[in-house]
Parts: C-alpha cells; sequence; structure tokens
C-alpha cells in the first residue's frame, strides 16, 4: 500500500543513528523531510539568535548530505498545524515521523495540537525516541535498565534511501523562503565522512572563541540567518560554535584524542572548559549527535586506551571515566521535564510553591546585563551573551547568586538564561535550574561565592579583565579586597551584601520544607527524583 509519509525534522538534524529518519525509510514508499521554522518559536521569550544559528548551521548540514546523496531537504516558515494542512489539501498525508520531544509548555502544546489535528485528518503520528527518556509510568527503580538497554543498543548506521527522501511537485509552491528552495543535486554519491584530522589542536590566544581544527566548521546551505528577526552580531559570529553532524562528529574527535585529556582538572575554570570540555552540550541540544553515540564511542576508547597502558592513555581514560559519569546526567535531568510537565511553572517540590520572593526587575536587570558588583558572575553573564556558553560551574554559580542572593524567583531568570546558551535544552536548563535555586529539596543546598570562584578559578585574573574590561588596570588582589560598597574605578558595587543574603534565603527555604508535613512531601520527591546510583540515602531531617 502506498504511503504519503512526512518526516518532520525538529531537533534531530543528523542522518546516522537518527531512529525517527530511519523508521520513515523503512516503513513508507514516499518520505518528505521538513524542517518547519514556527514564527511563534522565534518569537518566544526563550529564544535568541544563538538557537537561530544553531537551526539554521545544523539545517545546512544536513542538507548538504541529503542533496550529496540525491535526496531533497524541505524548509518552511509556518506554524505546523497550519502548514500540515496546506500539505495535506495539496496531497493526502497518511503518516507523520517524528522523533519525541522533551520541551517546555510552547512545544507540548504544539504537539499536543498536532496530535489532535492528525486524530481529525486521519493521519498516524509515530514518535520515536531519540533519548533514553521515557514517556508514560515508568518504574523508577526500573529505569536505569532502560536507561542502559536504549543507550547500549546498537548504532543505526545511515539508513539506505537517502535518495528516496524527496519534495513532491505537488508541494513545490510551498516550501520555499525568500528564494529558498530545496532542489535535488544532480551529485548521487553517498553523505561524506567527517574529516578526522591528527590530535595537534591548541588552545587559541583568545581562549573562549573556537577554532575549526577541533569544533568544525559553519555549514554553507541555503537557510540564512539573514531572513529572520533575530541575528548573531558581528562579535558573536566570531566566537559562536558550529552546530552541524560534521561539526559534531570532529568535536567528539578532538575530545577523545586530544582535548579530553585535561577534561577533570580544567572543566571547572572557565579560562580552560571551553578547550577541556567536550563542547557536545550543543549537539545533544539540537540533535545533530545522538548521546548513545558518545556513549558507545567514548567507552569504546576507554578500553583501547586502557589496554594500550602507557601514562598518557591511562591518564586519558581516567578522564574519559569521568566524562561517561557526567553523560547519564542528560537523560536523568530531561526526564525529569517529562515525567513533571509542570516544572517551568512551579518548583519540582511542592514544600515551595508559596515561596515569595522579592523579585526586583532592577536586580534582574543588572544580573542580565552583568552589572551585579561581583566580578566572577558578571565576566560570566557577558561571556555568555558573546559566545553562548559556559561551563557546569559559572551556570551553577550565576544562578546561585541569581536566586540565593539577588532573590530572584527561577521562573523570572528562565527565559532570560535560555537566551544565552546555544546549547539551549529545555529538561536540562530547567532540571538544573531548580536544582541550583533548592527547588528539588533533596539536594543540598549550594550557594557559590562569587569571590572564591574568582580566586579558585581565575587566579590571575584572565577571565574577568577579558569580559569586565572596567577592571582591567586592578589586580585580582584588589578586586577580591575592594570595597564591596563603593565599587572599583568605575565598576559598580556590588547590590546586595553576601552573606546575610545567602543566609535570608536558606531561612526561607527551610521554613517551608520543614514545616509540618513538609518532610513527608521531601520523601516522595526523593522516591519519585532521587538519584538511583550508589547508596540510596534519604534527605536528612532538619537538626534542631
Amino acid at each position: 500500500m502506498a504511503t504519503n509519509c512526512i518526516y518532520w525534522l525538529k531537533r534531530d538534524f543528523r542522518l546516522y543513528d537518527n531512529p525517527a529518519l530511519t523508521a520513515a525509510l523503512r516503513d513508507h514508499s514516499s518520505v518528505m523531510p521538513v524542517f518547519i521554522l514556527e514564527p511563534s518559536a522565534l518569537d518566544a521569550p526563550e529564544t535568541s539568535a544563538f538557537h537561530v544559528h544553531a537551526q539554521c548551521d545544523a539545517f545546512n548540514g544536513l542538507h548538504k548530505n541529503i542533496t550529496s546523496a540525491g535526496g531533497t531537504l524541505a524548509f518552511a516558515h509556518a506554524e505546523v498545524v497550519d502548514y500540515l494542512d496546506q500539505l495535506h489539501r495539496l496531497r493526502p498525508i497518511t503518516h507523520l515521523v517524528s522523533h519525541m520531544e522533551t520541551g517546555g509548555a510552547r512545544t507540548y502544546s504544539r504537539d499536543r495540537a498536532v496530535a489532535s489535528w492528525c486524530q481529525t485528518h486521519g493521519v498516524e503520528w509515530t514518535e520515536y525516541q531519540q533519548f533514553a527518556v521515557f514517556r508514560g509510568k515508568v518504574d523508577r527503580n526500573e529505569r536505569h535498565k532502560a536507561w542502559e538497554a536504549f543507550t547500549r543498543a546498537d548504532l543505526l548506521a545511515v539508513p539506505p534511501g537517502i535518495d528516496r527522501l524527496r519534495v513532491p511537485d505537488v508541494y513545490r509552491t510551498i516550501v520555499q523562503l525568500q528564494g529558498i528552495d530545496s532542489v535535488r543535486s544532480p551529485d548521487n554519491s553517498s553523505p561524506p565522512a567527517p574529516a578526522a584530522p591528527p590530535p595537534t589542536a591548541t588552545l587559541t590566544p583568545d581562549k573562549w572563541m573556537h577554532k575549526p581544527e577541533w569544533l568544525g566548521v559553519l555549514a554553507e546551505g541555503p537557510m540564512k540567518m539573514m531572513h529572520f528577526k533575530k541575528t548573531l552580531n558581528e562579535e558573536q559570529q566570531s566566537y559562536i560554535q558550529p552546530v552541524n553532524e560534521d561539526a559534531a562528529a570532529l568535536t567528539l574527535h578532538t575530545f577523545l584524542e586530544a582535548r579530553g585529556i585535561n577534561y577533570s582538572k580544567g572543566m571547572s575554570s572557565p579560562n580552560s572548559a571551553f578547550y577541556n570540555c567536550s563542547r557536545l552540550s550543543v549537539h545533544f541540544a539540537w540533535g545533530t549527535i545522538s548521546v548513545r553515540t558518545v556513549y558507545q564511542r567514548v567507552s569504546k576508547r576507554v578500553e583501547e586506551l586502557k589496554a594500550a597502558g602507557d601514562p598518557w592513555s591511562k591518564a586519558m581514560a581516567r578522564n574519559l571515566r569521568s566524562f561517561l559519569s557526567r553523560l547519564h546526567w542528560h537523560d536523568h535531568f530531561t526526564q525529569r521535564l517529562e515525567t513533571e510537565v509542570e516544572m517551568e511553572d512551579r518548583p519540582l517540590n511542592p514544600n515551595f510553591w508559596e515561596l515569595k520572593l522579592e523579585n526586583k526587575p532592577e536586580h534582574l536587570t543588572a544580573w542580565l546585563s552583568g552589572r551585579t558588583g561581583w566580578p566572577m558572575v558578571d565576566a560570566c553573564m557577558r561571556c555568555m551573551a558573546t559566545t553562548g556558553f559556559m561551563n557546569f560551574r559559572m551556570r551553577a554559580m550565576i544562578t546561585s547568586a541569581a536566586t540565593h542572593l539577588l532573590h530572584l524567583d527561577f521562573r523570572s531568570i528562565d527565559k532570560g538564561m535560555a537566551r544565552l546558551y546555544t546549547d539551549y535544552e529545555p529538561g536540562i536548563h530547567l532540571s538544573q535550574l531548580q536544582m541550583q535555586a533548592g527547588m528539588v529539596g533533596i539536594n543540598t543546598l549550594r550557594t557559590y561565592s562569587p569571590e572564591k570562584q574568582l580566586l579558585d578559578h581565575d587566579k590571575e585574573g584572565t577571565f574577568v579583565h577579558r569580559w569586565v574590561p572596567e577592571l582591567r588596570e586592578f589586580t585580582v588582589k584588589e578586586i577580591v579586597q575592594r570595597d564591596p560598597e563603593r565599587g572599583l574605578g568605575s565598576y559598580p558595587p556590588v547590590r546586595v551584601e553576601r552573606k546575610s543574603r545567602a543566609v535570608a534565603y536558606k531561612k526561607l527555604l527551610n521554613d517551608l520544607k520543614y514545616r509540618p508535613g513538609g518532610e513527608e512531601i521531601n520523601q516522595r520527591v526523593f522516591a519519585k527524583h532521587g538519584s538511583r546510583k550508589g547508596p540510596r540515602k534519604r534527605p536528612a531531617a532538619r537538626r534542631s
């Protein structure tokens, strides 16, 4: 029986190990792949030029690989249901295939609308997992087994029949945007394998700028940022990380062969993290490489290094094992959003639903613009606004500063933070945001001292001097020992006194967390979301 299948490309811009694409080509005689960039997504408060760049680059990379194999890749700038309606009127759709997305309220509502449209029009919509994240009821104690089974399953090769991905002539009139048209390439060769250069990558003088030899290059193609309202400025363009399938393969290669050697030691400081961290998070976020591909290739590399036995190989294996343990967190935290669809709008722990914070607009503005008076916090905020990246420890610190010290509700900083990250992924972002703000209630509340982070991770002042030019004439000692109420030169004083604000925030949370009935709620949250790796520790009761 002939079928007319639409492969709805979302956050899975790749050919290799793509369950949705593989199933579409396996099961259907006619497959039209289309990426639909929604005007509502461009206008959403969490969307920034970093995200538009990532989607354009990822699309162009996939477009190159599909057209080089003789296929066609369509693009549309429309709301999804409206566009499906247009397609259906021109030629009835029988099947819709996509990956299962775990997103915020906006994409959740959109997917529900798509499901309703499919039901109304008799279209069979099938969603395929691309992460080890599970929909519906899953026993928390058994979920690790399910994660293992998915993550260790055989990787899917580039599916045969890429040349069958094409836009039927009847649809041609609605796959254009300002001259963009997906046309079939005369080159019928297979998608080229990404280059694998020798591990000679070194840091540039500017530690925060990517180099093509270790992070890849931007993909040339028909989808240009200039067509959209949100575009990168000239400085951002010089720092932005490429986000396409070939760049993902190169990024993984240089991490496994060279950059990973100092992963554990180098991931905490923003001076070294841009090079020593894997830099794969952006590729996970937009689906230019799968988590399980990385997990399996890192695991294989660890075994190779162990067999080699020399000191360098042993050190590299040790660092890569550390990375593997953190890689598991990706799906663990994404699962939280899949399980708790309302966590965008309220704390995971019901004890904190009644929490009231100041939420002063002037504090939010100062934090977002990098004018809090804490140099390390401000340097991070300004760096992210230019590069679209920051390492985990510094993200935790800026969240701690916003919530514990400035007393901003996690919901008030959610969208502003999301806009700063090229690797914005709702499940990771919201889970980390709530955890660092103390809204989960089963983890130790950790308030980061901006001064200590400066002394520990930027003792020479390299990072702060680069991103906070007002302080370049001052040494780290002068910066740390300044009078916080008076500022330094043109740099502003701190907005609040750190220690008293941290104590006040902790008291606010503890008063709610340990009120009558509160500990029972904490135990329920732990049973649902607590880690099952290692000893199962109950949340500690409050000490009197």
